[in-house]
């Protein structure tokens, strides 16, 4: 057997060993998870509404803006009309002041209903932070009763990170780089082994002068997946 082939399988075990274990580190139990959908949807839901109150006030603002530049446009037109000289005159100034004054009261509506609406929104938000804090009190609870579950883990992954290291220390540059860029390209799996004649990885058939080049301890690559190969009998 190829020592670096014995090297690679085994660097494969502890990747795959290391994947299982980082994957079980990112998986909510189903306590937390039901607390966690709770959080986050209550959480989002709020910066929904504070969001809403926000836009809600710059509308307003500009609208209020608008309004005092109507309303000065009034008075401007209403200190005129003092100062008409004919009827023709008389006429066209209370028509500039009929439909300003038109304006300015779609405006005062505008602002008002922007008031009703902000104070609904704002009801809303004012409700859902009255119970939030008890459950963000349950979410950090059920959190770290998750997270002190994993302290087994965590040392495992340690462990394993640890074998890992030494393992690669005893490959050679090129292998450990060819190794890397099979298995980014194989969903993490780069070494396979041969079961019944063919690639465990693909299951692509191992032609026999492929098969005697593994027996001879030589580096064997899958013509299917490019997976190093790993020989079906002997044993890691």
């Amino acid at each position: 057997m190829n020592i670096e082939v014995e090297r690679v399988w085994d660097l494969q075990q502890v990747v795959s060993q290391l994947a299982d274990r980082e994957r079980l580190l990112s998986v909510k139990p189903e306590s937390f998870a039901a607390i966690d959908a709770e959080y986050q949807s209550a959480n989002e839901e709020m910066q929904k509404l504070e969001q809403s109150l926000e836009t809600m006030s710059k509308e307003r603002r500009r609208v209020d803006g608008e309004l005092q530049e109507q309303q000065e446009v009034l008075k401007k037109y209403q200190g005129n009309l003092m100062q008409v000289k004919n009827q023709q005159q008389y006429a066209a100034a209370w028509k500039e002041i009929d439909a300003t004054r038109k304006q300015v009261k779609e405006l005062e509506d505008a602002v008002l209903k922007s008031m009703t609406d902000a104070e609904a929104v704002q009801k809303q938000l004012d409700e859902r932070r009255a119970g939030f804090d008890e459950l963000k009190a349950r979410y950090d609870a059920s959190h770290a009763e998750w997270q002190s579950s994993l302290s087994d883990l965590r040392s495992e992954l340690e462990v394993l990170r640890t074998k890992q290291e030494q393992i690669e220390s005893g490959i050679s540059e090129k292998l450990k780089r060819e190794f890397w860029r099979v298995a980014k390209h194989r969903g993490g799996v780069a070494v396979a082994r041969v079961d019944g004649e063919t690639c465990s990885g693909c299951r692509t058939r191992i032609r026999p002068a492929l098969a005697q080049q593994l027996k001879r301890g030589e580096l064997v690559k899958c013509e299917g997946c490019s997976r190093i190969l790993y020989p079906e009998t002997t044993e890691s």
